[in-house]
């Protein structure tokens, strides 16, 4: 196909059908139609920052159409065509409306402009009359899907690993997994102790059992602190009679061993990483969901979030029984930033996929996948992650409607 003048799209709600095939066939202008009842304009904004970043000096231009009339429809997509010139044109016929398709299906027949559809499942952008292969899609980074929706990163909750501490977190991790009950109380002592220190401080001493703010005992597993310290995340420790004392050995180990459910998300991070085959893996991610509003204001925590080619794949990690409420928060996640051909994957310490839970049907339902405990203890855990984000079913997923 020669070097695309101009490419028209006609909007649509599902950001991966407004920018693939922008990126992949490079034009120098853009020409979206999108539905005149349309109340939020910046979507071209954050559309003109996505294929700016990629193409420099792209042109962008968006027109409100009736898409309650084919023959409407059709007058003035021909117009713009016309006026902007046929040479080096194409029409993408991948998103929008049914009419919308139908009425750009005719314009292009009529003025004799290349028809094309961007197929999300394999990859390739085809030509529609006669099925041969115009180019095979571009990857994408997750940066390109949050500035598409007109989104911004607004950093991690937590602060990701380096590599060398792979081995010793995940050790640390299957150690915790296998005493939550005690793990549970020495987090709490840990937390409760550490909020009577500044931020920055490292060196923790205390009474064994101290009590809470609601007035609950809480005391540490002298197993924990000293696997802690084995590990290398407190340094020191110290107990003798009824007090303890240690020291974090960084700042980054405190907020690690302040928080509970961290370890599953750096265990389920590494394994991520370790696999080898996903792109832009990040932990803790916190996202403002309209960087157009003035207002900084993060979005719900995205606990693992990473690229499998091309494709989000949103990771909630719960290290307890997952509920609706988790399921419901992660597809409000996942559908918000990368439609409804993105992944998303429940790993629970739990056991709703052994005994088969009704929140393990619901997730399948709706099209989501569950890890439970049985996967995160088995040793071939980042295989069987890579295999279950693989195997989500992106077909059924393009048809569904939750």
């Amino acid at each position: 196909m020669i070097p695309l003048e101009l490419l028209i799209e006609f909007y649509d709600k599902d950001v991966l059908k407004n920018i693939v095939a922008p990126l992949t066939l490079r034009p120098k202008k853009v020409i979206y139609f999108y539905d005149r009842g349309m109340q939020d304009i910046t979507v071209f904004t954050a559309l003109k920052k996505c294929l700016d970043r990629n193409i420099p000096g792209i042109r962008i231009e968006h027109y409100p159409i009736d898409i309650t009339s084919v023959d409407k429809i059709f007058r003035q997509v021909s117009r713009v065509i016309d006026r902007n010139g046929i040479e080096k044109c194409a029409l993408d016929l991948t998103g929008g409306s049914e009419l919308m398709l139908l009425a750009g299906y005719r314009a292009g027949t009529a003025l004799n402009i290349p028809l094309l559809h961007t197929d999300l499942v394999n990859k390739q952008i085809t030509d529609l009359l006669d099925d041969s292969i115009v180019a095979k899609t571009v990857s994408l980074t997750l940066e390109d899907f949050v500035d598409a929706k007109g989104a911004c990163f607004m950093g991690e909750s937590h602060r990701p690993p380096s590599e060398g501490r792979y081995a010793d977190i995940k050790v640390m991790a299957r150690f915790l997994f296998e005493r939550l009950f005690q793990w549970k109380f020495t987090c709490s002592f840990m937390q409760t102790v550490a909020a009577k220190t500044l931020p920055h401080e490292l060196f923790m001493q205390s009474k064994w059992n101290i009590h809470m703010k609601n007035g609950k005992a809480v005391y540490p597993d002298r197993e924990i602190l000293e696997k802690f310290q084995t590990m290398g995340f407190i340094e020191n420790l110290s107990i003798e009679g009824e007090y303890v004392q240690f020291s974090f050995a960084s700042i980054e180990d405190r907020q690690y061993c302040i928080s509970f459910g961290v370890w599953l998300e750096l265990y389920v991070y590494i394994a991520a990483k370790e696999a080898g085959v996903f792109n832009d893996v990040k932990l803790g991610t916190m996202i403002d969901w309209n960087a157009y509003d003035n207002v900084t204001v993060a979005g719900n925590e995205i606990d693992v979030l990473l690229m499998d080619d091309s494709l989000p794949v949103f990771i909630s990690c719960k290290l307890r029984d997952a509920d609706t409420a988790a399921l419901n928060e992660l597809l409000i996640a996942k559908k918000r930033l990368g439609g409804w051909f993105s992944k998303g994957i429940i790993v629970t310490y739990g056991k709703e996929k052994k005994i088969h839970t009704g929140t393990y049907k619901r997730a399948q339902e709706l099209g989501l996948e569950l890890l439970d405990a049985t996967d995160i203890m088995a040793e071939d855990f980042s295989q069987r992650l890579v295999k279950t984000i693989r195997d989500l079913d992106l077909i059924s997923l393009k048809w569904k409607r939750v």
